[in-house]
């Protein structure tokens, strides 16, 4: 088959242009930080250079997160107090409110955590593969930059350095370092997010959160007093306060490198250039039936394949048998919507100082977010723990209709459940009695 195609520039410019938007996919771009400076030197840096915290006025962006837990005025003696004056007026980077109280200095030059992640040097960068086109020739690069193609993710130190299309692409971000570090002082909460700048985090329609399917325990009766709170994911949404969807991450390609034999973990594809679509992330829709890999592991082997959202061995699911195909999900992601859009009103009547706490509160999806490798092998699970339902389902229904006959009445059933042996026995049950129906064709 020919490779070439020698007569694409005979085709009419709008024609060219549809092939350069069809052949660039909208991508996850997962933007991860760099620190271009060592913890150890900058703590040292502030502890002997005078007057060597200098604060960026973007931080005023994050100051619903960090004005509790910075105090605004500093215990420091000053030269006025001995009667030294001077015309310079004090350092000031941005107009002091009550919204964006003034921070002090020397609390932080004696707090170098904190001012470690208000003054670092850091830069954002991304391994996700950048489209072709924007370097292939030049109608093809302004065309894309034309339709929104730009360098983004700039910080309060470095310029921008991801390609980005805010209209199409969706920006994956994990966690921090560490659940302890203190990052959150300007995030909030697990998510490093503080070093971004407001004037990207203003654009980003569509954001994924990794390891946040958690938060679908706020809209279930039986967690609301879980380790989640409304208030920290409520914090991810008021800083990109535009969102229009939310896709709350479960399981990427790092488990399924988790269960894969080695085999399959040598048949992955690597990166060959930084333009290699194999690597292209994509996402599927989490479904009640992705929790039978669990329930139903291969013979002599456990799987770790936990679905967070629906809770270990799909306990949450308990109280909604009898919903249709994924109507769990719809419910609950529905109803977590509902009760972040109060949780913003009861915000703003609460913070009379801030006249201006609103955000959008998005659509929200729950999903898978994998290569196709991960999704070949997930789905391969997926087919294997279904075929192990079925089977058993058959051999119940067979036991059923023995059942049914009086002169076999009495026979043990093999698939009653035995919940003090076995807790998980009951879910086990049900799915091969009910939960199977919706996800099978007999």
């Amino acid at each position: 088959m020919a490779t070439e195609f020698h007569y694409f520039l005979l085709l009419p410019l709008e024609l060219r242009q549809e092939i350069y938007r069809l052949a660039t996919p909208p991508r996850f771009v997962h933007v991860q930080r760099f620190d271009e400076q060592d913890y150890d030197e900058f703590e040292d840096h502030i502890r002997t250079t005078p007057n060597a915290i200098r604060l960026d006025d973007s931080l005023v962006h994050f100051s619903f997160n960090w004005r509790s837990q910075i105090p605004p005025v500093t215990t420091q003696g000053t030269l006025e107090r001995y009667g030294f004056w001077s015309t310079k007026p004090a350092y000031q980077p941005w107009k002091v409110t009550k919204l964006a109280p003034q921070m002090s200095l020397d609390w932080l030059s004696r707090n170098p955590g904190y001012a470690w992640e208000l003054c670092k040097q850091v830069s954002m960068y991304s391994t996700a593969p950048i489209p072709a086109f924007l370097h292939t020739c030049r109608e093809s690069r302004d065309h894309l930059i034309k339709r929104g193609y730009q360098l983004a993710f700039r910080t309060r130190s470095h310029g921008p350095r991801t390609w980005f299309n805010f209209d199409r692409d969706t920006l994956f971000i994990t966690h921090g370092d560490d659940w302890g570090t203190m990052h959150r002082v300007l995030s909030g909460w697990a998510w490093d997010i503080g070093q971004f700048h407001p004037s990207d985090m203003q654009k980003v329609k569509r954001i994924a959160l990794d390891g946040s399917t958690g938060s679908l325990y706020l809209a279930h009766p039986r967690f609301r007093a879980g380790n989640y709170k409304f208030g920290d994911l409520s914090s991810v949404l008021r800083l990109f306060k535009h969102l229009e969807e939310l896709f709350l991450v479960e399981l990427t390609d790092s488990h399924m490198e988790s269960i894969c034999p080695m085999k399959d973990s040598n048949a992955r594809a690597k990166k060959r250039h930084k333009y290699d679509t194999q690597c292209l992330w994509s996402y599927q829709p989490v479904s009640e039936v992705d929790v039978l890999p669990q329930l139903f592991p291969p013979t002599n082997s456990w799987s770790p394949l936990t679905i967070e959202s629906i809770g270990p061995y799909g306990e949450l699911l308990s109280n909604h048998q009898g919903l249709e195909r994924n109507g769990y999900f719809s419910m609950v992601q529905n109803s977590l919507g509902e009760k972040l859009v109060e949780y913003r009103s009861s915000t703003g009547s609460r913070q009379i100082i801030d006249d201006n706490v609103w955000w959008n509160v998005p659509t929200i999806t729950t999903v898978h977010v994998m290569s196709n490798w991960g999704h070949e092998l997930f789905g391969r699970e997926q087919r294997r723990a279904l075929s192990q339902v079925y089977a058993l389902r058959k051999k119940w229904l067979a036991q059923e209709k023995r059942a049914s006959d009086p002169l076999r009445r009495g026979e043990p059933d093999d698939f009653e459940a035995d919940e003090e042996a076995d807790p998980h026995e009951a879910h086990r049950t049900w799915w091969i009695r009910e939960g199977i129906i919706p996800f099978i064709d007999e």
